[in-house]
Protein backbone atom coordinates (compact mmCIF):
# COMPACT_ATOMS: atom_id res chain seq x y z
CA UNK A 1 0.00 0.00 0.00
CA UNK A 2 2.39 2.48 0.88
CA UNK A 3 4.72 1.34 -2.21
CA UNK A 4 1.50 2.36 -4.34
CA UNK A 5 0.54 5.51 -2.83
CA UNK A 6 4.75 6.89 -3.54
CA UNK A 7 3.83 5.87 -6.93
CA UNK A 8 0.58 7.75 -7.25
CA UNK A 9 2.12 10.91 -5.52
CA UNK A 10 5.18 10.73 -8.14
CA UNK A 11 2.32 10.18 -10.90
CA UNK A 12 0.62 12.87 -9.74
CA UNK A 13 3.31 15.46 -9.11
CA UNK A 14 4.79 14.82 -12.39
CA UNK A 15 1.14 15.79 -13.90
CA UNK A 16 1.10 18.92 -11.86
CA UNK A 17 4.56 19.83 -13.12
CA UNK A 18 3.49 20.02 -16.25
CA UNK A 19 -0.15 21.95 -16.45
CA UNK A 20 -1.57 23.06 -19.55
CA UNK A 21 -0.03 26.18 -20.19
CA UNK A 22 -1.88 29.40 -22.32
CA UNK A 23 -1.09 32.66 -24.15
CA UNK A 24 -3.83 34.70 -24.67
CA UNK A 25 -2.89 37.84 -26.67
CA UNK A 26 -4.64 41.01 -27.15
CA UNK A 27 -4.64 43.37 -30.73
CA UNK A 28 -5.56 46.21 -32.77
CA UNK A 29 -7.60 45.65 -35.49
CA UNK A 30 -4.71 46.57 -38.00
CA UNK A 31 -2.88 44.50 -40.98
CA UNK A 32 -4.66 41.71 -40.70
CA UNK A 33 -5.36 40.79 -36.96
CA UNK A 34 -8.05 38.66 -36.35
CA UNK A 35 -8.89 39.38 -32.82
CA UNK A 36 -7.67 37.96 -29.82
CA UNK A 37 -5.16 34.98 -30.41
CA UNK A 38 -5.41 32.01 -28.12
CA UNK A 39 -1.83 29.72 -28.38
CA UNK A 40 -0.83 26.84 -25.99
CA UNK A 41 2.59 26.98 -24.54
CA UNK A 42 5.47 23.90 -24.24
CA UNK A 43 7.41 24.66 -21.96
CA UNK A 44 9.67 22.21 -22.69
CA UNK A 45 10.78 23.31 -25.55
CA UNK A 46 9.74 27.05 -25.81
CA UNK A 47 7.38 26.14 -28.30
CA UNK A 48 3.79 27.84 -28.94
CA UNK A 49 0.91 26.10 -31.25
CA UNK A 50 -2.20 28.58 -32.40
CA UNK A 51 -5.27 27.15 -31.17
CA UNK A 52 -7.88 29.46 -31.23
CA UNK A 53 -8.98 33.13 -33.06
CA UNK A 54 -11.85 34.56 -31.17
CA UNK A 55 -13.40 37.57 -33.04
CA UNK A 56 -14.79 40.73 -30.87
CA UNK A 57 -15.73 44.06 -32.47
CA UNK A 58 -12.54 46.05 -33.37
CA UNK A 59 -9.43 45.95 -31.24
CA UNK A 60 -9.73 43.71 -28.63
CA UNK A 61 -6.64 45.76 -26.66
CA UNK A 62 -6.59 44.16 -23.34
CA UNK A 63 -7.46 41.43 -21.33
CA UNK A 64 -7.90 40.40 -17.52
CA UNK A 65 -9.00 36.65 -16.66
CA UNK A 66 -11.02 35.51 -14.02
CA UNK A 67 -9.37 34.50 -10.39
CA UNK A 68 -10.23 30.92 -10.76
CA UNK A 69 -9.40 30.75 -14.42
CA UNK A 70 -12.68 30.41 -16.06
CA UNK A 71 -13.64 33.83 -17.79
CA UNK A 72 -12.06 35.85 -20.27
CA UNK A 73 -12.73 39.92 -20.66
CA UNK A 74 -11.88 42.07 -23.14
CA UNK A 75 -12.06 45.53 -23.92
CA UNK A 76 -12.87 46.42 -27.36
CA UNK A 77 -12.87 49.65 -29.14
CA UNK A 78 -15.11 49.36 -31.18
CA UNK A 79 -18.90 49.18 -29.60
CA UNK A 80 -21.81 47.47 -30.15
CA UNK A 81 -24.79 47.62 -32.20
CA UNK A 82 -27.32 49.48 -29.68
CA UNK A 83 -24.06 51.81 -28.58
CA UNK A 84 -22.15 52.19 -31.91
CA UNK A 85 -19.98 55.65 -30.59
CA UNK A 86 -18.82 53.73 -26.95
CA UNK A 87 -16.48 51.19 -26.71
CA UNK A 88 -17.34 47.64 -25.08
CA UNK A 89 -16.40 44.56 -23.18
CA UNK A 90 -16.96 40.96 -24.36
CA UNK A 91 -16.78 37.70 -22.16
CA UNK A 92 -15.85 34.29 -22.92
CA UNK A 93 -15.91 30.87 -21.47
CA UNK A 94 -12.66 29.46 -20.77
CA UNK A 95 -12.51 25.48 -21.63
CA UNK A 96 -10.86 23.75 -19.09
CA UNK A 97 -9.30 20.98 -21.57
CA UNK A 98 -8.52 23.08 -24.27
CA UNK A 99 -8.27 26.60 -23.25
CA UNK A 100 -10.28 27.94 -25.94
CA UNK A 101 -12.59 30.22 -25.99
CA UNK A 102 -16.51 30.42 -26.29
CA UNK A 103 -18.87 33.91 -26.27
CA UNK A 104 -20.84 34.64 -23.25
CA UNK A 105 -22.55 38.24 -23.67
CA UNK A 106 -21.52 41.47 -24.97
CA UNK A 107 -22.27 45.01 -23.57
CA UNK A 108 -21.25 48.35 -24.55
CA UNK A 109 -18.50 49.58 -21.54
CA UNK A 110 -20.15 53.51 -21.57
CA UNK A 111 -17.38 55.06 -22.51
CA UNK A 112 -14.72 56.37 -25.09
CA UNK A 113 -11.38 54.33 -26.08
CA UNK A 114 -12.11 51.24 -23.18
CA UNK A 115 -8.05 50.32 -22.43
CA UNK A 116 -7.87 48.44 -19.38
CA UNK A 117 -10.05 46.01 -17.77
CA UNK A 118 -9.42 44.25 -14.04
CA UNK A 119 -11.25 41.73 -12.31
CA UNK A 120 -10.91 42.11 -8.59
CA UNK A 121 -10.19 38.17 -6.83
CA UNK A 122 -13.05 37.66 -5.62
CA UNK A 123 -15.10 37.57 -9.04
CA UNK A 124 -17.72 40.02 -8.08
CA UNK A 125 -16.39 43.13 -10.18
CA UNK A 126 -15.90 44.09 -13.70
CA UNK A 127 -13.39 47.65 -13.84
CA UNK A 128 -12.76 49.71 -16.92
CA UNK A 129 -10.67 52.30 -17.82
CA UNK A 130 -11.49 54.79 -20.85
CA UNK A 131 -8.76 56.46 -22.42
CA UNK A 132 -10.66 58.79 -24.75
CA UNK A 133 -13.17 60.09 -22.93
CA UNK A 134 -11.58 60.12 -18.54
CA UNK A 135 -14.04 57.76 -17.05
CA UNK A 136 -14.21 54.28 -15.67
CA UNK A 137 -16.99 52.20 -15.00
CA UNK A 138 -17.79 49.61 -13.04
CA UNK A 139 -20.33 45.74 -13.78
CA UNK A 140 -21.02 43.27 -11.78
CA UNK A 141 -19.84 40.00 -12.75
CA UNK A 142 -22.67 37.24 -13.07
CA UNK A 143 -21.88 33.79 -11.57
CA UNK A 144 -21.89 32.53 -14.96
CA UNK A 145 -19.25 34.65 -16.27
CA UNK A 146 -21.44 37.20 -17.77
CA UNK A 147 -20.80 40.70 -17.67
CA UNK A 148 -23.86 42.72 -16.00
CA UNK A 149 -25.63 45.55 -16.34
CA UNK A 150 -24.21 48.40 -15.00
CA UNK A 151 -23.21 49.88 -11.85
CA UNK A 152 -21.50 52.85 -11.63
CA UNK A 153 -19.68 55.38 -13.81
CA UNK A 154 -17.28 57.99 -12.85
CA UNK A 155 -16.13 60.77 -14.95
CA UNK A 156 -12.65 62.38 -14.25
CA UNK A 157 -12.52 66.27 -14.64
CA UNK A 158 -9.55 68.18 -15.29
CA UNK A 159 -6.07 69.18 -17.16
CA UNK A 160 -2.52 69.17 -16.79
CA UNK A 161 0.78 70.90 -18.20
CA UNK A 162 1.42 69.24 -21.23
CA UNK A 163 -1.25 71.00 -23.50
CA UNK A 164 -0.92 68.17 -26.13
CA UNK A 165 -1.39 65.22 -23.96
CA UNK A 166 -2.83 66.29 -20.93
CA UNK A 167 -5.69 68.80 -22.17
CA UNK A 168 -8.30 66.45 -20.28
CA UNK A 169 -8.34 63.73 -18.04
CA UNK A 170 -7.10 60.71 -20.02
CA UNK A 171 -7.80 56.73 -17.29
CA UNK A 172 -5.62 54.72 -18.93
CA UNK A 173 -5.08 51.91 -16.69
CA UNK A 174 -7.23 50.56 -13.66
CA UNK A 175 -6.53 47.77 -10.50
CA UNK A 176 -8.06 46.09 -8.30
CA UNK A 177 -6.27 45.66 -5.20
CA UNK A 178 -6.61 41.71 -3.97
CA UNK A 179 -8.67 41.13 -0.47
CA UNK A 180 -10.18 44.53 -0.32
CA UNK A 181 -12.87 46.61 -1.71
CA UNK A 182 -10.07 48.88 -2.88
CA UNK A 183 -9.40 49.79 -7.06
CA UNK A 184 -6.99 52.60 -8.26
CA UNK A 185 -6.94 54.24 -11.58
CA UNK A 186 -3.86 55.91 -13.36
CA UNK A 187 -5.53 59.08 -14.82
CA UNK A 188 -2.22 60.52 -17.84
CA UNK A 189 -3.93 63.42 -18.10
CA UNK A 190 -4.06 64.89 -14.43
CA UNK A 191 -0.96 63.51 -13.06
CA UNK A 192 -2.82 61.33 -10.60
CA UNK A 193 -3.23 57.97 -9.32
CA UNK A 194 -6.99 57.87 -7.85
CA UNK A 195 -7.83 55.56 -4.73
CA UNK A 196 -11.37 54.07 -4.93
CA UNK A 197 -13.36 51.74 -2.82
CA UNK A 198 -16.42 50.18 -3.48
CA UNK A 199 -19.39 51.06 -1.17
CA UNK A 200 -22.00 48.41 -2.28
CA UNK A 201 -22.41 49.23 -6.13
CA UNK A 202 -20.55 52.62 -5.65
CA UNK A 203 -17.35 53.23 -6.03
CA UNK A 204 -15.97 56.15 -4.11
CA UNK A 205 -12.88 58.62 -4.57
CA UNK A 206 -11.38 57.71 -1.33
CA UNK A 207 -7.76 60.03 -1.79
CA UNK A 208 -5.59 60.61 -4.84
CA UNK A 209 -1.53 59.90 -5.50
CA UNK A 210 -0.34 63.20 -7.46
CA UNK A 211 2.71 62.50 -9.63
CA UNK A 212 4.87 65.12 -10.92
CA UNK A 213 3.69 67.65 -13.31
CA UNK A 214 3.98 66.57 -16.86
CA UNK A 215 4.94 62.84 -15.98
CA UNK A 216 1.80 61.41 -17.48
CA UNK A 217 1.26 58.24 -15.07
CA UNK A 218 0.25 55.09 -17.27
CA UNK A 219 0.65 52.03 -15.69
CA UNK A 220 1.38 50.71 -12.40
CA UNK A 221 2.14 48.26 -10.36
CA UNK A 222 2.42 47.14 -6.33
CA UNK A 223 4.47 45.30 -4.07
CA UNK A 224 2.72 41.47 -2.85
CA UNK A 225 2.18 42.74 0.30
CA UNK A 226 0.81 46.57 -0.90
CA UNK A 227 3.36 48.86 1.03
CA UNK A 228 5.31 49.72 -2.19
CA UNK A 229 3.54 51.57 -5.50
CA UNK A 230 5.55 51.99 -8.67
CA UNK A 231 4.14 54.08 -11.51
CA UNK A 232 5.23 53.87 -14.85
CA UNK A 233 5.18 58.13 -16.01
CA UNK A 234 4.46 58.12 -19.92
CA UNK A 235 5.64 61.37 -20.74
CA UNK A 236 8.56 61.58 -18.78
CA UNK A 237 10.41 58.09 -19.23
CA UNK A 238 10.54 57.74 -15.36
CA UNK A 239 9.12 55.69 -12.70
CA UNK A 240 8.46 56.90 -9.75
CA UNK A 241 8.29 54.96 -6.07
CA UNK A 242 5.90 55.33 -3.50
CA UNK A 243 5.24 54.09 0.12
CA UNK A 244 1.41 53.36 0.14
CA UNK A 245 -1.33 52.98 3.25
CA UNK A 246 -4.54 52.34 1.93
CA UNK A 247 -6.17 52.42 5.14
CA UNK A 248 -4.71 55.15 6.50
CA UNK A 249 -4.93 57.11 2.84
CA UNK A 250 -1.43 58.11 3.75
CA UNK A 251 1.30 58.27 0.62
CA UNK A 252 4.67 59.28 0.06
CA UNK A 253 6.97 59.72 -2.80
CA UNK A 254 10.07 58.20 -2.37
CA UNK A 255 12.20 57.67 -5.72
CA UNK A 256 12.08 59.46 -9.28
CA UNK A 257 14.12 57.41 -11.42
CA UNK A 258 14.29 57.28 -15.02
CA UNK A 259 13.87 54.28 -17.43
CA UNK A 260 16.40 55.51 -20.22
CA UNK A 261 20.49 55.23 -20.67
CA UNK A 262 21.75 58.49 -20.42
CA UNK A 263 23.11 58.80 -23.60
CA UNK A 264 19.76 58.45 -25.32
CA UNK A 265 18.12 61.11 -26.27
CA UNK A 266 15.51 60.26 -29.06
CA UNK A 267 11.43 60.50 -28.00
CA UNK A 268 10.89 57.91 -25.94
CA UNK A 269 7.16 57.08 -24.63
CA UNK A 270 7.09 54.28 -21.34
CA UNK A 271 4.33 51.44 -21.61
CA UNK A 272 3.94 48.30 -19.17
CA UNK A 273 5.59 47.92 -15.85
CA UNK A 274 5.95 44.28 -13.67
CA UNK A 275 7.47 42.64 -10.55
CA UNK A 276 9.15 39.54 -10.94
CA UNK A 277 7.08 37.00 -8.93
CA UNK A 278 9.40 37.26 -6.12
CA UNK A 279 9.26 41.03 -6.11
CA UNK A 280 13.41 41.61 -6.78
CA UNK A 281 12.99 42.49 -9.83
CA UNK A 282 11.13 45.16 -11.93
CA UNK A 283 11.05 45.83 -15.38
CA UNK A 284 9.32 48.36 -17.54
CA UNK A 285 9.26 49.36 -21.49
CA UNK A 286 9.90 51.87 -23.39
CA UNK A 287 8.36 52.95 -27.10
CA UNK A 288 11.42 54.46 -28.98
CA UNK A 289 14.33 52.99 -27.24
CA UNK A 290 12.75 49.55 -27.64
CA UNK A 291 13.59 48.14 -24.57
CA UNK A 292 12.74 47.07 -21.08
CA UNK A 293 14.51 48.51 -18.56
CA UNK A 294 15.92 45.92 -15.61
CA UNK A 295 15.51 47.76 -12.14
CA UNK A 296 16.63 45.92 -8.74
CA UNK A 297 14.53 46.25 -5.48
CA UNK A 298 15.06 47.14 -2.05
CA UNK A 299 13.24 44.53 -0.85
CA UNK A 300 13.52 47.02 2.48
CA UNK A 301 12.47 50.88 1.25
CA UNK A 302 11.47 49.29 -2.19
CA UNK A 303 13.90 51.78 -4.17
CA UNK A 304 15.49 50.93 -7.28
CA UNK A 305 18.41 50.53 -9.11
CA UNK A 306 19.29 50.62 -12.46
CA UNK A 307 20.89 46.93 -13.77
CA UNK A 308 20.76 47.75 -17.70
CA UNK A 309 18.69 47.85 -20.69
CA UNK A 310 17.35 44.90 -23.07
CA UNK A 311 16.46 45.37 -26.37
CA UNK A 312 13.35 43.79 -27.19
CA UNK A 313 13.98 42.79 -30.78
CA UNK A 314 11.46 44.44 -31.78
CA UNK A 315 9.49 48.74 -32.23
CA UNK A 316 7.01 49.83 -29.77
CA UNK A 317 6.83 47.15 -26.99
CA UNK A 318 3.91 47.76 -25.49
CA UNK A 319 2.83 45.01 -22.62
CA UNK A 320 5.10 42.54 -21.52
CA UNK A 321 3.92 39.53 -19.23
CA UNK A 322 6.56 37.46 -16.77
CA UNK A 323 6.33 34.01 -16.44
CA UNK A 324 4.28 33.06 -13.10
CA UNK A 325 7.69 31.00 -11.91
CA UNK A 326 9.73 33.80 -13.35
CA UNK A 327 12.15 31.95 -16.04
CA UNK A 328 10.98 33.79 -19.02
CA UNK A 329 9.58 37.18 -20.44
CA UNK A 330 7.55 38.05 -23.70
CA UNK A 331 7.40 40.99 -24.83
CA UNK A 332 4.73 42.59 -27.38
CA UNK A 333 5.98 44.39 -30.13
CA UNK A 334 3.45 46.40 -31.29
CA UNK A 335 4.68 48.13 -34.64
CA UNK A 336 6.28 45.15 -35.68
CA UNK A 337 3.73 42.79 -34.75
CA UNK A 338 6.09 39.93 -33.09
CA UNK A 339 6.25 38.65 -29.57
CA UNK A 340 9.89 37.71 -28.17
CA UNK A 341 10.22 34.97 -26.01
CA UNK A 342 13.53 35.64 -23.67
CA UNK A 343 15.09 33.36 -20.88
CA UNK A 344 15.09 35.19 -17.33
CA UNK A 345 18.29 34.93 -14.95
CA UNK A 346 16.39 34.82 -11.83
CA UNK A 347 19.41 35.46 -9.36
CA UNK A 348 20.58 38.86 -11.51
CA UNK A 349 17.38 39.79 -13.74
CA UNK A 350 19.21 39.73 -16.83
CA UNK A 351 17.44 38.80 -19.99
CA UNK A 352 18.38 36.47 -22.68
CA UNK A 353 16.89 36.25 -26.60
CA UNK A 354 16.07 32.47 -26.76
CA UNK A 355 15.36 32.79 -30.67
CA UNK A 356 11.35 32.06 -30.39
CA UNK A 357 9.07 34.68 -31.78
CA UNK A 358 5.05 34.58 -32.56
CA UNK A 359 4.21 36.44 -35.61
CA UNK A 360 0.75 38.22 -34.68
CA UNK A 361 -0.55 41.26 -36.13
CA UNK A 362 -0.31 44.62 -33.91
CA UNK A 363 0.04 42.59 -30.43
CA UNK A 364 -0.71 45.03 -27.35
CA UNK A 365 -1.71 42.54 -24.68
CA UNK A 366 -0.42 39.21 -23.06
CA UNK A 367 -1.87 37.19 -20.81
CA UNK A 368 0.07 33.71 -19.73
CA UNK A 369 -2.49 31.20 -17.76
CA UNK A 370 -1.97 27.70 -16.68
CA UNK A 371 -4.31 25.36 -15.61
Amino acid sequence: MNRFIFVFLLLWINFTAFAQETLYVGTYSVRGSEGIYVYSFDRDNNSFELVQTASTPESPSFLAISSNNSYLYSTNRGGTKDYPDWGSVSSFSIDEKTSKLSPLNEVSSYGVSPCHVAVDDEQNWLYISHYGGGSLSVFPIENDGHVGNLADSVQHTGSSVNPNRQEAPHVHSIQAVPQTDYFLTADLGLDEVKVYRMDDSEAVEEFAITTEPGSGPRHFTKSADNRFLYVAEELTSTVSVHTLDLEQNRVNQTQRVSTLPDSFADNNTVADIHLSPDGKFLYVSNRGHNSLVIFEVNEKDGTLTPKGHQSTKGETPRNFAIDPQGEFVLVANQNTDNIVFFERNQQTGQLTPTGTELSVPSPVCLILQSN
